[in-house]
């Protein structure tokens, strides 16, 4: 779990570690995306994938004009890759969320996102990417950013780190119900480019956002140390 310390009872967020906090979210969007692909190829059943490349959503769940997801599998039966899928995405929102910051989490991460994009979980290894990366400045000391951050930047980003999560998990939200329900509107169909794009900003704001979130807290425990 991902704590603030509390004080008399009382929850900090300024204590909380705010880029495990970003890595989590990533992590867990990843890994819902994976198990929303393996349940759509474990529904198109016992069958053998035409190539290496493989829709997700297969003909019977189609949305409009054709619309679908595509991802890849080294294994040729779409049943068992989408329970391999299942799985390896599963394992994907447990690391990042419990096991990350520990010593290899990084790595482990990253291989299990590697694995989950072979075993037809979804193409979001750029997300995954991205998380591994942010993942190796958790409980790190931050001097370069610190440096090439100005103060009044961090604390704008600081700022509007909680509302780019709740924006971020809203957007998160509405896509995968849209996919799931597997609509077969246009023009609901097309929102979902727009809501991918509009994610992008929520993204951008949670990774410098929990950068400059920790920044501050280091230097709120170096003064504190200072003082005692």
């Amino acid at each position: 779990m991902i704590h603030g310390k509390q004080n008399n009872g009382t929850f900090r967020w300024q204590d909380v570690n705010g880029t495990r906090v970003v890595v989590a979210a990533f992590g867990i969007l990843c890994g819902l995306t994976g198990i929303m692909a393996g349940f759509f190829e474990i529904q198109q059943g016992n069958i053998v994938p035409s190539g290496f490349t493989i829709s997700t959503i297969g003909s019977k769940y189609s949305m409009a004009d054709d619309f679908t997801y595509f991802a890849v599998t080294i294994i040729p039966n779409l049943l068992i890759t989408g329970i391999l899928a299942i799985v390896v995405s599963f394992m994907v929102t447990i690391w990042s969320v419990r096991f990350v910051h520990r010593k290899y989490g990084v790595l482990i991460l990253l291989g299990l996102s590697i694995i989950q994009m072979l075993v037809g979980g979804g193409w979001v290894i750029d997300l995954a990417l991205i998380t591994c990366i942010l993942a190796t400045r958790i409980d790190k000391p931050l001097n370069w950013w610190r440096t090439h951050l100005s103060v009044r930047l961090r604390f704008w980003l600081t700022k509007l780190l909680p509302f780019a999560l709740i924006i971020y998990a809203i957007i998160s939200f509405i896509m995968l119900v849209l996919t799931i329900l597997g609509v077969n509107d246009v023009t609901l169909i097309k929102s979902l480019d727009l809501l991918a794009a509009a994610m992008f900003v929520p993204i951008f704001l949670m990774i410098f956002g929990g950068l400059a979130h920790d920044i501050q807290r280091q230097i709120n425990s170096d003064l504190g140390s200072t003082i005692i």
